[in-house]
């Protein structure tokens, strides 16, 4: 039931916060970049706490390269902040964007998309310009002539590589062209509701050609 299963939601979320590495590295001082734009910022979204998921959302893009991407994890001490994984999969990319639609949609916190952050490797620009970086990436990788996420280094099943790296670039995870699209239009939801509406609507235009996409390509027999 879910008064059962409810506490165990509440504590696994906290350890992916608090640990900081997660359930199975306890001893680690890194976030997963996936793991904590999950559970722990839904957390402290349900709970109503903005202010500590804003500081949350401030950590993880600060920690975006300047090319905007993320890597797979990353050290949460700064005494430590040198060592972090060499590459992600190829869903990495859309978890902060899916993070910061959620905390804008739940606050309505314009102001922070003008908050300069650094990035790991460069000096700080505002947050805008860092989606703007990300949003970049998401567009760099997609099959060529379509709308849909190539493959890359893998989504969210470590185990699953493709045996040729060449099929990196020709082959997409449903599940990473679902969250590349859910990225897309929360955004869009979440800048119309500040008001950004230009920016929005094109926003939601991209998402509506992967949508296309997803439908023509990875839809059999509806």
């Amino acid at each position: 039931q879910w008064a059962d299963i409810a506490p165990w939601y509440h504590h696994n979320a906290l350890v992916h916060y608090l640990a900081p590495r997660g359930l199975e590295q306890f001893s680690g001082g890194g976030w997963g970049t996936r793991d904590v734009c999950q559970g722990p910022l839904e957390l402290l979204l349900a709970l109503g706490d903005a202010a500590s998921a804003r500081d949350l959302l401030c950590r993880t893009w600060a920690a975006q390269d300047a090319s905007g991407d993320w890597p797979q994890w990353f050290m949460f001490f700064e005494r430590e902040r040198a060592l972090r994984a060499g590459d992600s999969h190829g869903d990495i990319v859309y978890w902060p964007l899916v993070a910061l639609a959620r905390y804008l949609l739940a606050s309505g916190d314009a102001a922070l998309l003008q908050l300069p952050l650094p990035y790991h490797d460069a000096p700080a620009e505002p947050l805008w310009r860092h989606v703007q970086r990300a949003l970049a990436v998401a567009d760099a990788r997609r099959i060529a002539g379509t709308a849909l996420a190539a493959y890359g280094h893998g989504d969210w099943n470590d185990s699953l590589q493709p045996a040729d790296p060449a099929l990196r670039e020709h082959l997409c995870s449903a599940w990473t062209v679902t969250l590349h699209h859910q990225a897309l239009h929360t955004l869009a939801c979440a800048l119309r509701g500040i008001g950004h509406d230009v920016e929005a609507a094109a926003l939601q235009q991209r998402a509506d050609a992967v949508r296309a996409d997803f439908v023509r390509h990875l839809v059999v027999d509806d």
